[in-house]
């Protein structure tokens, strides 16, 4: 029976694409780095210096355009985003009916709670783990193991809700099972190792009642 829903944050509760792809062309202008704006959207969901790697910085300059996304970030991003439609009804359903809401996120774990706290949704959160400001923990994998460690939750009670493929291969790694929230960022090809994919944040909450109605 599934107790508890882990929830990813960016591109699953929030559509945050304005604020993280102005973060990441305000770090990247800043040394007139030539980028195809259209392919900034993998910077949604992945660890930060993942991204900037893969875009051919060193590890040392991808702290540096890291600490120049934080600082747009921590400004103004947070405001760029909005909370997809029936995300807030889902929250709601899940906590009225008794189940556990966990948050899993490889943002970092202050600012991802003051995102929660901004939409009045913190409350709803038994605890909220997160990246730390170091990086040394921000794989999704590792994110998740935190949680479990600091809650004790059973995995076998638990499914993880996420748009990336991050979020349904760490799961896996933590022997939880994963619903791809399809409406996010990722693509079929990433959601190949999920349980379901939803349209929808309602489409979430009615695959677990149905789960557990068996």
């Amino acid at each position: 029976m599934i107790k508890n829903i882990i929830f990813d944050l960016d591109g699953t509760i929030t559509n945050s694409y304005e604020g993280i792809v102005n973060a990441v062309k305000f770090s990247l202008d800043k040394i007139n780095f030539k980028y195809d704006e259209s392919k900034l959207i993998s910077f949604i969901g992945p660890p930060l210096k993942d991204s900037y790697t893969e875009l051919g910085f060193s590890e040392i300059e991808s702290k540096e355009r890291i600490e120049d996304f934080r600082d747009y970030y921590f400004k103004k991003g947070m405001k760029e985003m909005e909370l997809y439609d029936g995300i807030v009804e889902t929250i709601h359903k899940f906590y009225d009916e008794g189940y556990k809401i966990y948050l899993a996120t490889s943002k970092v774990e202050s600012s991802a709670r003051k995102n929660l706290s901004d939409n009045n949704l913190l409350k709803y959160f038994s605890y909220t783990a997160g990246a730390t400001m170091d990086q040394s923990r921000v794989e999704k994998e590792d994110v998740i193991a935190y949680l479990i460690d600091k809650t004790g939750i059973n995995p076998e009670e638990s499914i993880m809700v996420g748009d990336r493929h991050h979020d349904i291969e760490g799961a896996r790694l933590n022997n939880i099972k994963a619903i791809a929230a399809g409406y996010g960022f990722g693509n079929a090809e990433e959601y190949k190792n999920a349980v379901f994919v939803a349209d929808n944040p309602t489409d979430v909450y009615e695959f677990v009642i149905n789960q557990n109605d068996r």
